[in-house]
Parts: structure tokens; C-alpha cells; sequence
């Protein structure tokens, strides 16, 4: 990693509509930054733990082949290991437990082009050389000091073959753009390269590399000879070929490490190469991994369809690198990076269900080195990771926040612990944060906030919880909040059939999915019929209310937008005019009681579906077919299009 290519994201936000524009609506509230949600119980995935890439960081810390060491004092660098690897319960640290080790290629001993921190030593200097396993000291001093602090996973990581093995001569890349850098007659070497030193530290090292990654960023374009770093571009054809055959080396060495891929630059460029790999690659590949650089908020859509393919093929994820940030990033400020940070975290968890997550180099914007050889500097960054890592710890499961967008959940049933993170952005807002699954609730729980303001890091308050078991907080402007509440239990209700949560809501007859026309966060905007995929304006939040009825919120970034019945309509709409009366859109929920046409009886029929009808006219949904738009008519038992399944 290191060079970046923005991608054309858009963060998302609730756009405000007019009654006066919107006059088919049949109530008009304002919206409100409001983060809303009933936290539920049910996992998605059990969370690993937190890492980081050792590499550069490495000779840094220590000094290493070109690179003087920027901390000099060994107090001084012990200090700075432990605000990274260790226990949260006992200081101050993020408590990574999984660390990413650079199996370095070596350049040619006659270039100096490489940045002295960035220059990897390599173990084997040319064909039938013998290994020298005195090389890279640094960065075998960092691994082993973060084991000795409870760092438990390892994954070591190529980026680029040996520099006798490429092209170009050069480890850095090829001459040209997009050539495959390693030679033919080389992929065996490189393969058996790779899988010695992995079993050297197994057996010399004490080092045990859960999986083994090939390739870094094969996608990118800027790999390149005469470049600052290791690297180089690899065609799908050639990963293909190696990722089977590494895999057949290991498992003949008697290496119980698994292969790992794609890890691309990006996520749409995962889920290409992802789709294009072999099945004979994919079965070998252990584990997907992929990097998550974008210039915004992540494209859901896009973690959502590396998810599916993950799940299709029964692989799990890591989020293998990020970090921030470029220099055509955000404002420049400090709290921006921590935010962009945050989000990344929370949408790689729960949007691409991701079991690990791992920093690329704390001194890109997390911890700064003194230039005198002083202490470490915390910067906000540090603070946002802390605000995650020190209270989602290994063995939590990653659960549903419902429709609170900007909110992380996790819970440990064995510590009985429930932990939420909410990150808020330019305006002051809201959480409301339903916790009403869950038994043992106190009359508060603890807080930590870190904002903008120098003096704001980690600040522990305490948040009431509400007669009705909601925490309601008001957020400031940038700033992230965890909430740690001890001591609960889901309920009975929560663990046995309850309808909250966030699903996907499929007609039975045409199979196709509740959506929210392009995507729309506007008030008004109707929900149509669509063929089902990995889009979060396919998934709604159910949140029960009085009498058994669901209010049913969007979750596809909209602010507090409900599925309501166009004007109060007590007659069938015409399924056709999009907004029309008795047609389905999505509107301001409010922050009072909800009308009757917000309001929806899941009235089940068969086994996982239901009919939906709604309160305010009797009338139950209806899918009308491709080209039109989601109907209230006259229940009809007989009638396939009126029969919904909630797939999660």
C-alpha cells in the first residue's frame, strides 16, 4: 500500500422535504439528525481481533538497512509497543492482537531509489543462495515484542517476489504498467521462497503464520521500477496459477497456514478479482482478504457484494489495511482522519463482515514519533481506534443496531457485555438507541467520547438509560461515542421469533425485493419492486410497536425515513404512479407517535412470510411486478403477490 486512487463516493444524508413540495404525503415532521435503532441480539460474525502491519513501521522504530531508528531510548520504544499490543483492561493501549508481517523480496543491493524506511531485506540474494536469517532484525524484533504483549494471530504478506526473480530486476515493479513483474520460470521459486520462510519461523522462529498472503495490491497501476517501495501488479491469470500451487507447497511442508487473497487496493477491486479467480484458486484461498482505501464514507453496496461472495463461497474476511490519510483527503484537520477512521471500521464490520481489521502504520496520522526521540504523540486517531478496540475485544459477535446507520453494535455473552459506537459528523445530533432486547439494564451506562476538541479524548461520562430502556443522547458536532453497558442478558422475547431487526423483504410470487428507488434518501420517494442484490436500499429496520404493529425504517443512509402509505389513503393505489395516493414511500418518521399509514401488522402466512397490512385502512401490500411501484390493495389470502419472506 501507499498510493491512492479516490474512488467517486458520496456520504450519505437525509435530505429534508417540504409538505408544501411533497403534498402526497400525509405528514410532514422535520427531520431530525436522529441515529435510531433497536439493538438486537442476533450475531453476524464473531469478532477476531484488531492488528496492524509491522513492515515500515519496523525500521522506524528500531532502524533497519538504511533507516536510522526515529526513537532511540529502548524505554522510550517499549513505551510506544505498549500503546499498541497488551491489555486495555490495565493501561492505555489499543490492544492489537494480531500482527501482519512483510515477508520483504529484496532489491537489487545496487539501487538506492528505495525510501530508506520502505528499503526490505529480503532472506535469499539470488538462485541456490543460502537463506541468511540475520536479515530483517527490526522487523522480527516488532513481531516478536507484540507477541510477548499478547499478540496471538500472524499473517505474513509478500509484496513483491525477490528482485533476481522479476522482469525489471527491481523489486518495486515493472516497466510497464499492469506486466507481471514475477517471471514464468520463477513461480516455483517465488512459492518455495515464500514457504520457507514461513516454515523457518515456524520452526526457528516460534512464529506460527495463521495464513500467508502472496500478493499485495495486484490490482494497482502504479507499481512501478525505480519506485519507492516493494510491489508489483499481478494479472488474475497469474494468481490463479500461484495461489493453488502455494497452497499445495504449505499443505507438502506440513504447514498448517492457509492462503489468503485478494487483497486488493479496494473493494470494488476485490470483488472483481474475486469474480474472476479461478475455482481452483478460489478453493485454495482460505481466507478473503482485501484492502478498504476509499475518500469517503465506504460504498456499502459494494462491501455488501464482497460479503455475499465471502458467504457464497464460505470464506471469512479480513479487512487487511487502511489507514489515513492522502494529501487530497478531507480538511486536513486531525478529527476528520479519526472520523473517516471510525466509519471505516463500523461499515468494514458490519456491512462486509469482516472478523479482523488491521491498521496499516500507526505514524500515518495514529501516533506521531517525536522528531527529538521524545514520547510518542496520541493523536485523535488513536483515540477513534481506542473508542473500538478497547471494548470490542476478541470473541464478540458484531449483532444488529437495526436502522441506526451510525452505529456499531457488539455483544459477549460470556461477559455480558453490550458495546456501542456512534460516530456523528458536521451537525449537532441525536442516538436513540432501543436496548429493550436485553435484560439487566442499570438506570445508566458508561460513556467514552472523543471530539474535536484537544481536551476531549476518551472522556468516560455517564449516559442515562430511559424509563422505557432507550438511551438517549445528544451527540456533538464530530465526535465518536462508545457506550459499555454491563451486565445484560438478551431477553427471552429477543432470542425466540421477535420480527425486529433489519431484513430484506421479498415478494413470493416475483421474488423481488422492497426498494428504494435509486437510492433515494428524499422524503417521498417510492418503494418499487427490484430484482434482489447486495443494495442497503433493499434492507429495512423493523421496530415493534403498541398493539403489535412495525414501524419499518429505512437503513440505506436516510435519516429517520419510515415506509408510509402516500396521502393516508384508504383505497388500493394504483401500483403504477410513483408517490401516488394508496402507493408505498418512504417519509419522515418523526420523533412522536407515528400515524396509522406509518404503522404495519405482520400477518404471518406460512412458514417465514407474511402479509403486511396496514393499520390506518385494513389494506395489505402488494407487489404489482417489474415496472411498477409497491400497493396498498384488498387483502386476498389466495394472492401470491401479497405474500412477503424477511430474509436477514
Amino acid at each position: 500500500m501507499v498510493r491512492f486512487t479516490p474512488l467517486p463516493l458520496v456520504r450519505f444524508a437525509a435530505v429534508c422535504a417540504l409538505a408544501a413540495l411533497l403534498p402526497l404525503c400525509s405528514h410532514a415532521d422535520a427531520l431530525g439528525q436522529v441515529n435510531s435503532g433497536r439493538i438486537t441480539p442476533r450475531p453476524a460474525q464473531a469478532f477476531r481481533g484488531w492488528g496492524m502491519s509491522l513492515m515500515w513501521e519496523a525500521n522506524d522504530l528500531y532502524g533497519g538497512g538504511r533507516q536510522v531508528a526515529k526513537i532511540k531510548d529502548p524505554k522510550i520504544q517499549s513505551q510506544y509497543m505498549d500503546l499498541l499490543f497488551g491489555d486495555p483492561a490495565t493501561r492505555l493501549t489499543l490492544g492489537l492482537t494480531i500482527a501482519r508481517y512483510n515477508i520483504g523480496g529484496g532489491d537489487d543491493p545496487t539501487h538506492t531509489h528505495m525510501r530508506p524506511d520502505a528499503q526490505m531485506e529480503g532472506y535469499q540474494s539470488g538462485p541456490d543462495k543460502p537463506f541468511d536469517w540475520s536479515r530483517d532484525a527490526s522487523q522480527r524484533r516488532m513481531l516478536e515484542e507484540a507477541k510477548k504483549r499478547g499478540a496471538n494471530i500472524f499473517e505474513a504478506a509478500s509484496y513483491s517476489p525477490p528482485y533476481w526473480m522479476t522482469l525489471s530486476g527491481c523489486t518495486s515493479g515493472s516497466k510497464d504498467t499492469h506486466q507481471d513483474n514475477l517471471r514464468p520460470d520463477m513461480r516455483e521459486s517465488f512459492v518455495n521462497y515464500l514457504a520457507t520462510v514461513v516454515k523457518h519461523f515456524r520452526d526457528a522462529e516460534g512464529i506460527r503464520f495463521e495464513s500467508l498472503e502472496p500478493f499485495n495490491e495486484p490490482d494497482a497501476d502504479w507499481w512501478k521500477a525505480g519506485e519507492s517501495q516493494e510491489g508489483y501488479t499481478v494479472p488474475v491469470a497469474t494468481q490463479s496459477a500461484i495461489l493453488p500451487m502455494l497452497a499445495n507447497v504449505l499443505k507438502g511442508d506440513g504447514l498448517s497456514t492457509m492462503v489468503a487473497g485478494v487483497d486488493a487496493n479496494n473493494i470494488p477491486a476485490a470483488v472483481s478479482i474475486g469474480n474472476q479467480l479461478s475455482a481452483d484458486a478460489l478453493s485454495a484461498t482460505g481466507r478473503l482478504n482485501t484492502h478498504d482505501y476509499h475518500s469517503s464514507i465506504g460504498d456499502v453496496a459494494k462491501l455488501k457484494e464482497y460479503r455475499a461472495l465471502a458467504e457464497k463461497l464460505h470464506k471469512p474476511i479480513w479487512m487487511s489495511e487502511v489507514g489515513c490519510c492522502f494529501g487530497d483527503q478531507g480538511d486536513k484537520s486531525e478529527m476528520w482522519g479519526a472520523l473517516f477512521m471510525a466509519d471505516s471500521i463500523r461499515t468494514d464490520l458490519r456491512d462486509m463482515g469482516a472478523e479482523s481489521w488491521v491498521l496499516w502504520q500507526p505514524d500515518w496520522g495514529v501516533i506521531a514519533f517525536d522528531p527529538k526521540g521524545g514520547e510518542p504523540h496520541l493523536q485523535k486517531q488513536y483515540y477513534a481506534l481506542a473508542q473500538y478496540t478497547r471494548f470490542i475485544r476478541p470473541g464478540f459477535q458484531i449483532i444488529s443496531a437495526g436502522g441506526a446507520f451510525h452505529t456499531l453494535a457488539a455483544y459477549s455473552r460470556s461477559a455480558k457485555r453490550l458495546v456501542l459506537v456512534t460516530t456523528n459528523w458536521e451537525t449537532p445530533g441525536e442516538n436513540d438507541l432501543d436496548l429493550t432486547a436485553f435484560a439487566g439494564l442499570q438506570s445508566s451506562v458508561a460513556a467514552y467520547r472523543t471530539t474535536g476538541d484537544n481536551s476531549v479524548s476518551l472522556r468516560e461520562e455517564k449516559i442515562a438509560i430511559s424509563a422505557t430502556g432507550h438511551i438517549l443522547d445528544s451527540l456533538p458536532v464530530r465526535s465518536i461515542t462508545t457506550y459499555v453497558i454491563d451486565g445484560v442478558t438478551p431477553t427471552a422475547k429477543a432470542l425466540t421469533g421477535t420480527l425486529q431487526g433489519t431484513h430484506k423483504v421479498v415478494s413470493q410470487a416475483a421474488r423481488q425485493c422492497l426498494n428504494i428507488t435509486t437510492n433515494s434518501t428524499r422524503a417521498g420517494d417510492a418503494i418499487i419492486p427490484y430484482s434482489c442484490g447486495a443494495f442497503n436500499n433493499e434492507e429495512f429496520n423493523f421496530v415493534e410497536k403498541a398493539g403489535g404493529f412495525y414501524s419499518i425504517q429505512t437503513v440505506n443512509g436516510a435519516e429517520n425515513l419510515c415506509l408510509n402509505v402516500s396521502n393516508g389513503a384508504t383505497s388500493p393505489g394504483d401500483g403504477r404512479t410513483r408517490g401516488g395516493p394508496g402507493n408505498l414511500i418512504q417519509w419522515s418518521c418523526g420523533n412522536g407517535s407515528l400515524p396509522a399509514n406509518d404503522l404495519f401488522e405482520m400477518m404471518p402466512s406460512g412458514e417465514g412470510s407474511y402479509r403486511i397490512r396496514v393499520k390506518s385502512s385494513g389494506l395489505c401490500l402488494e407487489d404489482p411486478g417489474a415496472g411498477g411501484t409497491i400497493r396498498q390493495n384488498r387483502c386476498d389470502a389466495a394472492s401470491a403477490n401479497q405474500i412477503f419472506s424477511l430474509i436477514d
